[in-house]
């Protein structure tokens, strides 16, 4: 009998740290792997050439932290691509192939879930997210970067879910960013219903942490460059936590709190320019996106 596994691919910027914590660790009718245990192996078919050897490794792990009669639960945006990392990343289509790898069909029934956004707002999250672990650099460089290592061309989403077809032979369950920030509890039933719960877990809504406005994400960039991080490895100061404060301090400790947000803040948005040109690119693929018999985007995926 094929084992039911769930696979939760991203992307980044979708609500995948909340559903994580607040909503899959407390499952009961799902086993949901956390991060911890499973780290050199999200990390191995994020990034590395598997051999035939590595992946049966992975299998067993991934096996070996599942329940009887449930089916298990992956979560891992890292898997939808690496828009973070220094050098070309690894294709988003090949960790598809690598997780069918790992997952053969005569095994198991694998689910795919995938969580969008509007391309606009999420590079414009990715670009802060970029400053706030110590990056430095502008955001046309930033883009650039993106577009130079191929993956700007990973969020045209319709393409991607073609992929996940292709590979796996069924569709995705596809979360859109926008409906699940606008009817929260509905939209999260609907998800659960998808995988045999019918109950949303109890949580709390923890307090957000705003993302750098303008002058905070001007301020980061230019502080950024002293500091010793993965984003700017040639920085020659290291982030250290503070014996005094009980936590790091660094650039983000300095420009993300109230203080700052007080002194000045005004919400950070891409050039014009940019975004016009980011719209342009992903247009003719949302069309075809919205096309699909489950799928109906909100307007902001074709206009301003």
């Amino acid at each position: 009998m094929r084992k039911t596994i769930y696979l939760h691919l991203g992307y980044h910027k979708t609500a995948t740290t909340f559903l994580q914590k607040k909503i899959f660790s407390k499952l009961k009718e799902v086993r949901y792997i956390k991060h911890k245990p499973i780290k050199q192996e999200l990390y191995d078919l994020r990034v590395r050439k598997l051999s035939e050897d590595r992946v049966k490794e992975i299998r067993n792990k991934f096996d070996s932290l599942g329940k009887e009669n449930r089916p298990t639960l992956i979560s891992y945006e890292g898997w939808s691509g690496s828009p973070f990392k220094r050098a070309k990343p690894k294709k988003s289509v090949k960790i598809l192939k690598d997780l069918r790898r790992v997952f053969p069909e005569d095994l198991y029934d694998v689910r795919i879930i995938i969580g969008i956004r509007e391309q606009v707002q999420l590079i414009t999250s990715l670009y802060i997210q970029h400053l706030h672990m110590g990056g430095t650099q502008k955001v046309e460089d930033y883009i650039q970067k993106l577009e130079d290592h191929e993956v700007l061309d990973q969020y045209k989403y319709n393409e991607y879910l073609n992929s996940v077809e292709k590979v796996f032979g069924m569709k995705p369950y596809v979360l859109i960013y926008e409906n699940l920030r606008k009817d929260e509890n509905e939209y999260l039933l609907q998800l659960l219903n998808y995988m045999g719960v019918n109950k949303i877990p109890k949580y709390t809504q923890d307090e957000v942490n705003k993302s750098y406005g303008v002058l905070q994400a001007k301020l980061a960039r230019r502080l950024n460059k002293v500091f010793k991080t993965k984003q700017n490895p040639d920085g020659k100061i290291r982030v250290k936590k503070s014996k005094r404060f009980g936590k790091k301090i660094s650039p983000r400790t300095l420009l993300q709190n109230k203080i700052s947000f007080k002194i000045h803040y005004k919400r950070y948005t891409l050039p014009k320019e940019i975004q016009g040109d980011l719209k342009a690119r992903y247009l003719e693929d949302n069309l075809k996106l919205n096309e699909r018999d489950e799928i109906s985007l909100p307007g902001n995926y074709f206009h301003n």
